[in-house]
C-alpha cells in the first residue's frame, strides 16, 4: 500500500474536544512547515481549536488511511498537549491503535470514538514524547483490520515538526 502525505481540511474529529485559541500562534490556518499544516476549526463564536495536522491518503483509493492531529486540549492548569489520530472505521478494537517513534518502544492511543469519518484514538504528549518526536524521523501508527492479521502499520512523517510546534508555542 502506498501512501502520499496531504493536508485535511475536515480533520474535524482531532479537534473535537476542549477549546484553545490561536491567539499565540505564529501560523497562518493553512500554513505548511514541513509535512504539517496549522488548521483552526470553529467551536463556537468565539473559540477556536487550533493546532498541527498531517493526513496520510492511500496512493491507490485516494482515502484517508491515517490523519493526525497535535494540539493542546483543556485550558489553565488542566491545558495539555495531546495527539489525537484517526483511523478507517473497521479496524480490530481489541488491538486498539498503537504508535511508534522510529525505533523507539510502542506506546498506545487511547481510542476515543468510531463516527463515520473512522475510528479516533488520542494520547497525552508528554514532555519526553515531545523531545522524541521532534528528534524523530517517522511515527508509525498501527492497526489490525482483523485478530488474527498483520499490524497495518502507516508512517508519517515528522519533517518540520521541530519548528511548527515552535511557532505555536508549544514547549
Amino acid at each position: 500500500m502506498k501512501f502520499r502525505i496531504a493536508a485535511f481540511m475536515g480533520l474535524a474529529a482531532a479537534f473535537i474536544a476542549l477549546p484553545a485559541t490561536a491567539q499565540d500562534a505564529k501560523l497562518k490556518v493553512g500554513e505548511r512547515i514541513g509535512d504539517w499544516v496549522f488548521q483552526c476549526q470553529a467551536v463556537t463564536a468565539s473559540d477556536n481549536i487550533c493546532g498541527l495536522v498531517q493526513t496520510i491518503i492511500d496512493n491507490k483509493t485516494k482515502r484517508q488511511v491515517v490523519g493526525v492531529a497535535i494540539r493542546y486540549a483543556g485550558t489553565g492548569d488542566k491545558k495539555r498537549l495531546g495527539m489525537f489520530v484517526t483511523v478507517p472505521l473497521g479496524i480490530f478494537l481489541g488491538s486498539g491503535i498503537g504508535g511508534k517513534i522510529d525505533t523507539l518502544d510502542q506506546f498506545k492511543f487511547n481510542l476515543q470514538s468510531c463516527n463515520p469519518r473512522g475510528c479516533q484514538g488520542a494520547v497525552e504528549i508528554t514532555a519526553a514524547m515531545l523531545a522524541e518526536l521532534k528528534k524523530g524521523q517517522r511515527l508509525i501508527v498501527g492497526f489490525k483490520a482483523r485478530a488474527d492479521s498483520k499490524t497495518i502499520g502507516v508512517p508519517v512523517s515528522l519533517k518540520g515538526l521541530t519548528e511548527a510546534v515552535k511557532a505555536i508555542n508549544i514547549k
